[in-house]
């Protein structure tokens, strides 16, 4: 979400809602045919349901973001013209070469050139995007020449 999409794009999730759409009719047959009952009476309980709702989606989209700046903030060492150099995590860029030590988290996705590892391989834990705790075992993909020059 952005400041000028939020209340668009939340109806129109709100509104797929079977439920919600449901309500949406009832409300409008309301408003446009006389009946006995007042609009009121499907109208209030959809706007509170609505209100409620998009409040908690806007909260927790600015956790999301707070949560993000916070990470794009943390360094991280790049290896430039074979020295180790800090930038922060928002400025690596597609063909960087990062140094990942023993239990840190990576910063973005990543290919495995070299290992410190006798195997050339390393453990990954995926806790953070599919709630699996379990390592997971990663093997060196790219060629034993990348792996040599930079072990030099």
């Amino acid at each position: 979400y952005t400041v000028w999409n939020f209340l668009p794009k939340n109806l129109f999730e709100q509104f797929r809602r079977i439920a919600n759409f449901y309500f949406l009719i009832i409300f409008l047959v309301q408003v446009i045919v006389d009946t006995p009952t007042s609009p009121v009476t499907s109208g209030l309980p959809l706007f509170f349901v609505i209100t409620i709702t998009a409040v908690k989606q806007g909260y927790e989209d600015w956790l999301r973001h707070r949560a993000d700046k916070e990470v794009n903030k943390s360094i991280y060492f790049v290896i430039e013209n074979a020295a180790s150099v800090k930038k922060e995590c928002e400025k690596i860029k597609v063909g960087d070469i990062v140094e990942v030590s023993a239990d840190e988290t990576f910063p973005c996705d990543l290919v495995l050139l070299a290992s410190s590892s006798k195997e050339g391989s390393c453990y990954v834990t995926t806790a953070s995007l599919d709630g699996e705790s379990n390592f997971k075992v990663r093997g060196q993909v790219f060629c034993s020449f990348l792996g040599n020059i930079f072990r030099s």
